[in-house]
């Protein structure tokens, strides 16, 4: 049955991936700023502020699907205080109809991995379910991008919400 549902979709999905052949993939680059509520133990509480990479390749015009990464350091308490987090995203981007600014829509998961904690109160970080929208600036060969992508983060005892605006440039 499993390979029957995998031969079907991969039947519907060749004509779109011979469409977007044509397409090439895209790459951005930029900064993120991350802020979390206070009074939690997923992940470390306050304002960070980071770097974040991706990678989106093409379905359609309208449809791309993208892998990202980003870190981010929790660092306005000084460095000896300093706290980090790897937040890794598989996301679908759905492009809306073009103004001079082309909005977007993306959703997926991912996930939120602590890379440092205090050995008093440790972070446990979690998986993510994100959804946001977005808007770029269409330049000659590369775009300007300012996104906001809210995430809940699942951690082992409990959830919370984190609120990401990013700001980058799309190649």
């Amino acid at each position: 049955m499993r390979l029957t549902l995998l031969a079907l979709a991969a039947l519907v999905l060749l004509p779109a991936l011979a469409s977007a052949q044509q397409l090439r993939p895209r790459f951005g680059v930029g900064f993120d700023a991350v802020l979390t509520p206070p009074s939690q133990d997923v992940v470390p509480e306050g304002f960070g502020i980071g770097l974040r990479a991706r990678a989106a390749i093409p379905v359609n015009a309208d449809l791309s699907f993208a892998g990202g990464v980003g870190v981010v350091g929790f660092v306005l308490s000084g460095q000896d205080d300093a706290r980090y987090l790897l937040n890794p995203q598989v996301s679908a981007i759905l492009t809306l109809p073009r103004a001079k600014w082309a909005g977007y829509l993306l959703g997926g998961f991912g996930g939120m991995i602590p890379l440092s904690n205090d050995g008093i109160n440790p972070d446990e970080g979690g998986f993510t379910i994100h959804a946001g929208i977005g808007w770029a600036l269409p330049l000659n060969e590369t775009s300007l991008y300012v996104e906001v992508d809210p995430s809940l983060v699942i951690g082992g005892s409990s959830t919370t919400i984190v609120f990401p605006v990013r700001a980058g440039v799309i190649f």
